[in-house]
């Protein structure tokens, strides 16, 4: 696996981008979150104020009658009707066995009868309520809710009424609650999915985020490279074409810099009047070439040649016009070429074609055929005029008696001049060269 490298751009862009997500996604969560578990308690306080008034509609159904109190010797009795609350649960524990809910009969602040049980399984019968829920509730005959009620050492959420007498005195309580722990359980268990998609979202995001950030900044870096190798005068590297098809504003860089790379090319290798390769661009690929002989055997010929006669051109017709004969000569050297190899504008009128991988028997076949095209077309100048054109080219083939550069130019100039000296508008290969010598 490809380890992720973060440098100082790709810092800041994750920084820029991932901290307000992160951010944002949990200030989202986190509020989220409070205002579910607020409903669910709103829910529990609901769904325990409902159970209560059933309960309390059952009792009456049941027990048809007002709640009062009769006293005996041994004890006092807490009545609806004619029916004792004291120790009947048959109700209160079918109430639990469905909803899971305790459930507290008081009269007064004693329990009375109660699904409460304490550590030794007995129920809690006979206690008092807690003092705060007796001033709120049995005090002030007023309902109330409670989201943490301690009885018998344990917190319940809870929901306390008050029960009336036949004369409108508050006589007594009903409590139903569901233990604290039970109810942030399940809000817990409720809220955990919204977390974990939120996070699970976040994640997702994040890595949406890195991956897009992760291509900006390869994308920029790739530029980055790009423009520093054309600084240093590599003008022919070539950028990585993922960055020249992107549709964005980094795309759009990169064609600049290509643009601007080949304005640069221009301006540093190529001959700004012909289009060929100057002097200074044609060295330095002669001497790829001659590398690319020595070290691997890549036989490689050369043409050294000039326009016959152009001093006569430009006395005759002008500078103006030696120009124009100086770029159709060009056109027509830069078009015949392709795919043979380059060709440099050496000085003046003078041209010097290269030919990788071509032996001298080739390029005396392929330069007679230009030789004689040239001498069948004449070249316009001012719709009026028209002007005859031949060339002379001495060539030289790599090796024996040229074994480097210098020697093969200076042959190659040798061969034109012989070229001159027997008529012009023709070629000197080295063996003509060696018999006229």
């Amino acid at each position: 696996m490809k380890k992720l490298k973060v440098t100082k751009l790709h810092g800041t862009f994750l920084a820029m981008n991932l901290l307000p997500i992160i951010l944002m996604g949990l200030v989202i969560t986190l509020f989220s979150a409070n205002r579910f578990a607020a409903s669910m308690y709103h829910e529990a306080q609901a769904g325990l104020m409902d159970l209560c008034n059933t309960i309390q509609v059952t009792i009456d159904e049941l027990y048809p009658g007002a709640y009062h109190a009769e006293e005996t010797e041994d004890a006092i009795y807490f009545m609806k009707g004619d029916h004792a609350l004291n120790g009947d649960y048959k109700l209160l524990d079918s109430v639990k066995k469905v909803t899971g809910v305790d459930i507290t009969l008081f009269y007064q602040d004693i329990r009375v009868a109660t699904t409460l049980e304490n550590l030794k399984g007995e129920r809690v019968v006979g206690t008092q309520v807690n003092p705060v829920v007796k001033r709120d509730v049995l005090d002030k005959a007023d309902d109330m809710f409670y989201s943490s009620v301690m009885v018998e050492n344990e917190r319940y959420f809870a929901y306390y009424a008050p029960l009336f007498a036949e004369d409108g005195s508050c006589i007594g309580m009903i409590f139903v609650a569901k233990s604290s722990a039970d109810v942030e359980r399940l809000i817990r268990n409720s809220i955990m999915p919204m977390v974990v998609i939120a996070v699970l979202v976040m994640v997702l995001v994040a890595l949406v985020t890195i991956h897009y950030t992760t291509g900006l900044v390869n994308t920029i870096k790739k530029i980055e490279t790009y423009m520093a190798n054309i600084a240093k005068g590599h003008l022919h590297d070539a950028l990585d074409y993922e960055v020249l098809k992107r549709e964005d504003e980094l795309g759009e860089m990169g064609r600049n810099a290509v643009r601007m790379q080949k304005s640069l090319r221009e301006l540093v290798e190529e001959d700004t009047l012909t289009g060929l390769n100057n002097r200074r661009c044609g060295e330095k690929k002669l001497q790829q070439t001659y590398e690319d002989y020595t070290k691997r055997g890549i036989s490689y010929c050369v043409a050294l040649g000039d326009i016959d006669f152009f001093k006569r051109v430009n006395d005759t017709y002008g500078h103006d016009c030696g120009d124009v004969v100086l770029t159709e000569v060009a056109k027509r050297i830069k078009y015949f070429m392709r795919g043979k190899g380059y060709a440099v504008r050496w000085g003046g009128e003078e041209f010097l074609l290269v030919f990788p991988e071509f032996y001298m028997d080739e390029v005396e076949e392929v330069m007679n055929e230009f030789i004689r095209e040239m001498d069948t077309h004449t070249i316009s100048y001012k719709e009026k005029t028209q002007i005859h054109v031949t060339m002379t080219f001495g060539i030289v083939q790599a090796g024996g008696q040229f074994p480097d550069i210098d020697s093969m130019v200076s042959g190659a100039d040798r061969r034109l001049y012989i070229g001159k000296q027997n008529g012009r508008n023709r070629i000197v290969t080295d063996e003509q060269s060696e018999q006229d010598l």
